[in-house]
């Protein structure tokens, strides 16, 4: 039964209560992907949804929206039952969502997808003058910043996110479901949609926030639900949790969130990788920097700073115009990405999807590519390449039901994990990391971290480029912050702070404000 639309911001009578989940739960094949889940929600309130890939986001998300129906329990909206065929029916109740994916009509114009489906007509014609008056007004209304006339492929990823969420308003959303909205954004696009988050809040919006980064969790939720296997282990207030309870109650285990060191042993050994003073066209100018054995350094930026371009740049892909790179002493001239695989140098790139794997490849045919693309080895060693899958399966536990699956069958992590496989196993000494946990669950996250410290103690050299700020404070000995596609400082590990780095990046100096000890007790973000 879909419920007559209530007004934004009207609640049932009791605690003010707008949506009530009670005792949902899901089965497939008589396997439960979702224990019965209870909780509630007001408007205004935004709840936190949290767990590793596979605890059962996914399916409540799917059961709230009417992608699929639930095997027990209740949904209530105002204090009213409902029950969803699809999901436009829950959408015309007032529950959106929208996802990851999105779902947008590239050729198409902002207004012409924002209203689509409802384009106001005179006469039987669309009157197009009238539908870009409407699209303006209510994106000024609801504070999104968007041009109506503008094609959606020529939106930016950040824009087409807001263009989602002005869709999912004018369907008159009362609680919209943001399942990790912030997943392909970066730097100032990630504030830019938390502060949107908190402007739906204050229109009386209920919101149910689904992200891998807790310091987004933290920063504008009012609650927060843990799933586990599909079970709700913890829900409560915000206030009454930090980074480190809601990691442990994720994975079932305490880990370290100040340090990922296992010592304080140094181990740093000779200088393997420097760049001095490379510049290339209309993106980097004079930038230098060092990497030795035994050693992480990250690269802070905002985006477009220059993070991933440099490393194109060290790698061969994109050209120098200035300036030279210096592998263990020797300067080399590489002229293509296999002439620095050649001399030692490794890259696991931001676009996993596209540049990282070969999707429709199994994990055994993609582990030893690099190899073989640097070597010239056949496939013929099938029986080899098994025992190689094997290994690295259980090395960097990457859960597969079969080494033959397709590596886009996987979820994020273990996408990531067959990556690093991948490049571990072509024997390069320096490793450069771009965003190397970006759509990467909470569990994965510090597989991944633990596997760099690996690395670092193995002696290998890292050059880690992350716009996630705790995750350069767990990993690095230093940090290298860029600004415009040029060195704005260098922080040591006792310099290190969410302040120290952000004011570099803004193009300020260095004026430390907390030490990593400190940034514990701020409540890791």
């Amino acid at each position: 039964m879909v419920p007559t639309r209530v007004p934004l911001g009207t609640t049932s009578a009791e605690a003010g209560i707008l949506l009530d989940v009670a005792g949902v739960s899901k089965s497939y094949s008589g396997v439960e992907a979702l224990a019965p889940v209870s909780f509630t929600l007001k408007a205004g309130e935004v709840l936190g949804l949290v767990g590793e890939n596979g605890a059962g986001k996914s399916t409540l998300i799917r059961l709230l929206s009417g992608a699929e129906a639930t095997d027990t329990g209740e949904i209530r909206l105002a204090g009213r039952p409902v029950s969803f065929r699809n999901p436009s029916e829950a959408a015309s109740a007032g529950i959106v969502t929208v996802y990851q994916e999105f779902s947008l009509f590239p050729t198409l114009t902002v207004a012409e997808n924002m209203l689509f489906g409802q384009f106001p007509k005179h006469a039987g014609v669309v009157s197009w003058p009238e539908m870009y008056k409407r699209a303006a007004e209510f994106l000024a209304e609801v504070g999104l910043h968007l041009e109506p006339r503008k094609r959606v492929d020529r939106l930016s990823v950040a824009e087409k996110q807001m263009l989602e969420i002005a869709r999912a308003l004018h369907r008159h959303a009362q609680v919209l479901i943001l399942d990790e909205p912030t997943a392909v954004l970066g730097g100032d696009d990630v504030d830019t949609l938390l502060e949107i988050i908190r402007k739906l809040k204050d229109r009386g919006i209920a919101i149910i926030l689904v992200s891998h980064r807790l310091s987004e969790i933290l920063e504008v939720s009012d609650s927060y639900l843990v799933l586990k296997d599909g079970k709700a282990v913890s829900r409560g207030p915000i206030g009454e949790t930090s980074y480190r309870d809601l990691v442990s109650k994720m994975v079932g285990r305490e880990f370290a969130t100040t340090s990922i060191r296992s010592t304080d042993d140094e181990c740093r050994g000779g200088e393997l990788l420097r760049v001095e003073n490379i510049s290339s066209r209309d993106k980097l100018r004079d930038v230098s920097v060092t990497v030795h054995a035994g050693e992480v350094v990250g690269l802070a930026g905002l985006r477009g700073a220059g993070r991933t371009e440099l490393m194109r740049a060290i790698l061969g892909v994109d050209e120098i115009s200035e300036g030279r790179v210096l592998v263990r002493g020797i300067e080399a001239r590489f002229r293509s990405a296999s002439d620095a695989i050649r001399a030692g140098l490794g890259l696991v790139p931001e676009e996993r999807a596209t540049q990282g794997a070969f999707l429709d490849m199994s994990i055994v045919d993609n582990i030893p590519l690099v190899r073989m693309a640097t070597n010239r080895e056949s496939l013929n060693r099938r029986r080899r390449e098994l025992r190689l899958a094997a290994d690295y399966r259980a090395q960097l536990r990457v859960r597969t039901a079969s080494l033959r699956q397709r590596v886009r069958s996987l979820s994020g992590g273990n996408q990531q994990k067959v990556v690093l496989a991948k490049w571990l196993e072509s024997g390069v000494q320096t490793l450069m990391l771009d965003e190397p946990t970006r759509g990467v669950d909470i569990g994965a996250k510090f597989e991944i971290y633990e596997l760099i410290e690996q690395l670092r103690r193995g002696g290998k050299g890292l050059l880690v480029a992350s716009s996630e700020l705790p995750e350069l404070l767990l990993l690095c000995d230093r940090v290298v912050v860029m600004h415009h596609g040029a060195v704005a400082g260098e922080l040591s590990r006792s310099e290190l702070s969410e302040e120290s780095i952000m004011s570099l990046a803004m193009g300020g100096h260095n004026e430390p404000k907390a030490t990593i000890e400190n940034h514990e007790s701020r409540g890791t973000q």
